[in-house]
């Protein structure tokens, strides 16, 4: 039974160690950490502050993800925190949260989601906020505007754009453009005017070409040597070779979004994704399968099978011999 009590104790007030917080990412196993914990919570918190300390007790680790919310409570994947706290009595951790592109310096709401192995999950005595200072907040808007683009199955279409303290970096180009141009005419310096512009505009528009540099490199090297393409892992190959086969039809065994079936569809089409009476069967990141001789089973779903090939992410096609 979870307790989470946000009540102040008194406890003397070590040095709270600073746990390591990652942004989610298209490796986030969202999915496997649901899946596999025991018991799970959440708590909805706001405050203002660089960094959230947090004292509690807990018999196993607790799995932390920190969803940065709007005012209509809704939140960005790619914004959200992933950590780790470690089990014990009375301890104290502090999460980062400038590590986010969402943190901003004014009061923010949170949302705090909690996975643990145990069915007594976990007790909270104390939530705090620590300040930002001056020169901090200089220091985290440098290391905001050098953080990659996060790449997700939409970045195909659109790229979400790069966030400074959760504005926007084009406004804040835009400010900083105003207010240099503003200066210039004060000192009547016209002739710097349309340099100024025109290297800002190369500067932001250079940021986005490096993390396409970056990103365009990092897959080809992936597909090269592995066969695999970003969140898309091995689909296109598994496509390319279910046409090979001549299937007629494929049952996709998979936990998560609708994603990985839109996109098997797309690269195997005219081959249709199907329940009824499949000729090939493929098992892509889902955690609800086992393998037992010939049989596979999937959910409720039980098939007959032959191994036909596997790939470098641990997905595979079988035959469906039932």
């Amino acid at each position: 039974m979870w307790i989470l009590s946000l009540l102040v104790v008194l406890i003397p007030q070590a040095f709270a160690e600073e746990v390591a917080v990652t942004l989610f990412s298209e490796n986030t196993a969202i999915e496997d950490i649901v899946s596999s914990s025991v018991s799970h919570a959440h708590a909805d918190i706001s405050g203002k502050g660089r960094a959230i300390r947090l004292t509690y007790s807990t018999t196993e680790p607790l799995s932390v993800f920190v969803a940065f919310r709007n005012t209509k409570g809704a939140f960005k994947t790619f914004e959200t925190l992933q950590t780790v706290l470690r089990a014990g009595q009375l301890q104290e951790a502090t999460i980062d949260l400038s590590k986010s592109p969402g943190w901003s310096i004014g009061k923010r709401s949170y949302r705090l989601y909690f996975f643990s192995d145990s069915k007594e999950g976990a007790q909270f005595h104390d939530i705090e906020f620590e300040k930002a200072s001056v020169p901090s907040i200089i220091a985290i808007g440098i290391r905001h505007f050098a953080m990659l683009q996060p790449y997700s199955p939409a970045s195909y279409h659109r790229l979400p754009g790069y966030s400074i303290l959760s504005i926007p970096l084009t406004v804040v180009a835009g400010m900083a453009l105003l207010v240099i141009v503003c200066l210039l005419v004060a000192l009547k310096r016209f002739e710097l005017i349309v340099p100024v512009i025109v290297t800002v505009i190369l500067v932001t528009q250079a940021r986005f070409s490096l993390d396409a540099m970056i990103y365009s490199t990092k897959h080809m090297s992936e597909w090269m040597h592995n066969g695999t393409y970003s969140t898309a892992g091995s689909l296109p190959r598994i496509a390319a070779r279910l046409q090979k086969e001549d299937a007629t039809s494929v049952y996709l065994c998979h936990t998560g979004t609708t994603y990985a079936q839109k996109l098997l569809q797309y690269h195997a089409y005219p081959v249709l994704l199907g329940d009824d009476a499949p000729s090939h069967i493929v098992v892509h990141k889902s955690t609800n399968w086992s393998i037992d001789g010939e049989t596979l089973k999937c959910n409720d779903d039980e098939f007959r099978v032959s191994l036909i090939e596997t790939f470098d992410d641990g997905s595979a096609l079988y035959q469906n011999n039932s």
